[in-house]
Order: C-alpha cells, then sequence, then structure tokens
C-alpha cells in the first residue's frame, strides 16, 4: 500500500510538472540580444587579441 501511494505521488508530480513546462512557454517571436561579440568568445580575448 505504502509503495503504491508512493509511486502515485512521484507520478502526479512528474505528471504536474510536465503541465507546467508546457503551458508556460514562451508566446510570440523569439527576440535575440543584438551584439558585435562572436558567439562564445570571451571579454579576454577580444580585450587582448592585439
Amino acid at each position: 500500500m505504502y509503495i503504491k501511494m508512493a509511486f502515485l505521488a512521484i507520478t502526479y508530480v512528474a505528471v504536474s510538472t510536465l503541465l507546467l513546462a508546457i503551458a508556460y512557454q514562451p508566446q510570440g517571436p523569439m527576440t535575440t540580444e543584438k551584439t558585435d561579440r562572436l558567439a562564445g568568445s570571451s571579454f579576454l580575448v577580444e580585450r587582448f587579441a592585439g
């Protein structure tokens, strides 16, 4: 009985999390921040590149 209730509780949490993740996805077009930096480059690489 205890195992069955624990399994139901875990399943309930998993399903609830999945539904919340689906419900709260951002709506509309995704905007990206405009920058002139290369993707993945760090400040130090740009600063001391010469």
